[in-house]
């Protein structure tokens, strides 16, 4: 066991860091939901299998727009005192196309309050360039397509190499707590003739649950996400009546320059073990002048029943340490 003063300390501390500059990570409306998707030390929290598919088209009615395939599953893994999962993403953007597939395990442990969780995850990033849509000042385009660079191509050329996740989370009866750190140091590989950087980036995760009564609950939770070019947040309200109905809000963004869209997230429960989720992103930026917002769709199954043996015994929590 450790005190929640030693808890507090680790995630002050791994927060501090975090204020280095990195390169942006996909935005997600349906964070709050599914917090593994951005945090590995997630894993196996809900103490089932879990799986979550999630569809997302960015600034619809805009050529080229962003457009993200997600598939990911954790389950406990008590033999480890810990979890495994597996994440399988896709994201089509412009003459990009990027696809990963990364694979991680979570150490959990209890303290006086919740579950404190390390996890780690890692994989294959693959990056791919359609030359042919990219048009360059000097490029000759009328007959023969010739873009007069001697790296650029023509053609669709890709690279890959490795990709990774830390990151550390904190479960207890009222609050929720993370911080991710990803692509830490920086790293390069050859997409073709050129090469490509990936920065490190990171996010800061925080949720406070309360029950009003058997039906009804909520949490309203902060996401904050950074990198070298900007920091962007989110803030957000979801309300579940009768475990069944899903209704929230959130917010992204906090002036003038991130203010980017208010959602507007509803789902339902499909069964014992699936949930639907839709949510619409309102544009707020000057952006939204020429699009029709942003669509999210996720749809989740749980087993509903204990994995593996060594279940490790419920805590109970004193509300003097909260």
């Amino acid at each position: 066991m450790i005190r929640l003063r030693y808890l507090i300390v680790v995630l002050l501390s791994l927060s501090v860091y975090s204020l280095l500059p990195a390169q942006q990570k996909p935005v997600h409306s349906h964070y709050m939901i599914n917090r593994y998707m951005d945090n590995p030390a997630f894993g196996g929290m809900e103490r089932s299998l879990s799986i979550f598919a999630t569809y997302r088209e960015q600034y619809s009615d805009l050529p080229s727009r962003p457009r993200t395939l997600y598939l990911g599953a954790d389950m406990p893994f008590y033999l480890w005192n810990g979890a495994v999962g597996m994440t399988l993403y896709n994201q089509d953007a412009g003459v990009f196309n990027n696809t990963q597939w990364k694979v991680s395990y979570n150490y959990v442990m209890g303290t006086d309050v919740g579950f404190l969780s390390f996890g780690g995850r890692v994989g294959w990033d693959l990056m791919s360039v359609n030359g042919a849509g990219i048009l360059t000042p000097e490029g000759d385009y009328e007959g023969v397509f010739n873009h007069n660079d001697p790296i650029l191509q023509n053609n669709i050329f890709s690279g890959g190499g490795l990709t990774w996740d830390a990151g550390i989370y904190f479960w207890g009866q009222y609050i929720e707590a993370g911080v991710t750190l990803s692509e830490w140091p920086s790293h390069r590989y050859d997409v073709g003739d050129a090469s490509f950087e990936r920065s490190y980036y990171g996010t800061v995760f925080g949720m406070y649950k309360y029950t009003f009564s058997e039906d009804l609950r909520w949490t309203s939770s902060i996401m904050m996400r950074w990198d070298r070019a900007s920091v962007q947040t989110e803030l957000g309200v979801l309300a579940y009546y009768q475990e069944n109905l899903i209704m929230g809000l959130n917010l992204r963004g906090y002036d003038s320059r991130s203010m980017d869209a208010l959602s507007f997230v509803l789902g339902t429960h499909l069964g014992q073990k699936y949930r639907l989720i839709y949510s619409y992103d309102l544009g707020l930026s000057a952006l939204s002048s020429v699009h029709d917002g942003s669509h999210e769709l996720t749809l989740t199954y749980n087993l509903r029943k204990f994995i593996g043996s060594g279940l490790p015994p419920k805590i109970i929590y004193n509300p003097r340490d909260l």
